[in-house]
């Protein structure tokens, strides 16, 4: 049963304000620390009243009014897929729209005021006691540890229209008996319907293909023989019908989608056509830490050498594809020193060239998070440490592609 989250009106609090209820005297406290306080004082006043929503105020310049039945709208969506902050009045450089309602804010420079919903206030108090170890953490650096998600409403998400765009999600697996029940119904809730699955059974033992069930926008595939990530991966983009402008995305079958938003937020910034390649945001498997950091354009000028950063969800245009096998027919990139396609890591393996055709220009980093990662002990980090290290050095070590000079027009 979902929760129920009530807004009233008068149930709002003004956290630069509220230290004079505490008998604090403001005087002593820099204007972080008054938030801080306040914050504390307004969720442990939230959870004595049994208030599912409480409405901060942390700005001059926040909002008084707004459409009190939109946001209801959007916490009753939203919350339940565990989105527990949501900005109402905030500065930003960008924005990537999800829905006539709500949108994803990226770079926040300002935060005047936010919703905070009642299965996040436990968490937020334990950041608040743990920020004693980290005494110059600002204000904005603490909303992006309790809001990863970084969703907010806006009036200009009420007009927006979109091309249709085709999603195909690619999941190479081995023995996912036990995790494949939470993949699919992640992927399957999806607000953004137009998507197909590829599951590639990689010779399982455990009878995971038995637990797909057949569906129009599923496509099953058994080996007969292993394969390995990066081939079975290969024989979908090479055998299947895959339209240019449509969007290819990884995704392992022993994890998940966090939310219902995920193809909805991609199927936004694919709408710009100058994008042709996306990593971004995760977070392990029921946590709330947020892993993921975008490369610098001076990293980018030699990616091989960099530190590795394509974290996920990776997601690239067909056509962005089709120029790695026009650069590199014979897949040299994709190879071992033996000339058979790499076992591991599968994703270095990929991401490297197609993100040196693609250009720093062309990349997106995505902040908010787009995945849930499960750890467990046969992920190759783990079972197979020796074999994905020689396979780095190897990947690491091969001649960069050229930029991939495009016409988005066409």
């Amino acid at each position: 049963m979902l929760p129920t989250f009530i807004l009233q009106k008068d149930i709002s609090i003004d956290l630069s304000r509220i230290t004079s209820k505490l008998n604090i005297n403001p005087n002593n406290y820099k204007p972080k620390d008054t938030l801080f306080t306040g914050l504390k004082f307004a969720i442990e006043w939230a959870i004595n009243h049994d208030e599912d929503v409480i409405y901060c105020i942390c700005g001059k310049n926040a909002l008084t009014t707004f459409d009190i039945k939109t946001l209801e709208k959007v916490i009753y969506d939203a919350v339940p897929e565990g989105i527990n902050l949501i900005y109402i009045d905030a500065q930003y450089k960008q924005s990537i729209i999800i829905n006539k309602d709500c949108k994803i804010i990226e770079g926040i420079e300002e935060a005047s005021s936010f919703i905070l919903a009642q299965p996040a206030y436990r968490f937020v108090l334990a950041v608040l006691e743990g920020r004693e170890e980290f005494p110059d953490m600002d204000w904005l650096a603490f909303l992006r540890i309790i809001a990863p998600h970084s969703f907010a409403i806006g009036e200009e998400c009420h007009s927006f229209a979109k091309d249709r765009i085709k999603f195909h999600i690619v999941s190479p697996f081995r023995n996912v008996a036990a995790y494949i029940q939470d993949y699919l119904p992640s992927v399957n809730k999806q607000i953004y319907s137009d998507f197909h699955i590829y599951l590639i059974d990689d010779c399982s033992t455990d009878g995971s293909s038995v637990l797909i069930d057949k569906a129009p926008n599923i496509t099953k595939i058994i080996n007969a023989k292993r394969k390995y990530a990066l081939q079975n991966i290969l024989d979908v983009l090479l055998k299947q019908h895959i339209g240019d402008e449509d969007i290819i995305c990884l995704l392992d079958a022993d994890d998940r989608l966090p939310h219902k938003y995920v193809l909805s937020i991609l199927h936004s910034l694919y709408q710009n056509r100058l994008i042709l390649l996306t990593y971004g945001s995760m977070q392990h498997l029921n946590g709330h830490r947020r892993f993921g950091n975008s490369y610098t354009e001076e990293e980018f000028e030699n990616l091989r050498k960099s530190p590795w950063k394509s974290s996920h969800m990776r997601t690239f245009r067909y056509s962005l594809f089709k120029e790695l096998i026009r650069q590199d027919p014979n897949l040299y990139n994709l190879r071992d020193a033996e000339g058979q396609i790499l076992r591991m890591p599968y994703d270095m393996a990929l991401l490297f060239p197609l993100m040196e055709l693609a250009g720093y220009e062309h990349t997106k980093f995505i902040n908010t998070i787009m995945y849930e990662y499960r750890l467990h002990e046969n992920n190759d980090q783990y079972a197979n440490r020796d074999e994905q290290y020689a396979g780095e050095k190897e990947i690491r070590s091969k001649r960069s592609l050229k930029k991939f000079s495009f016409n988005p027009s066409t």
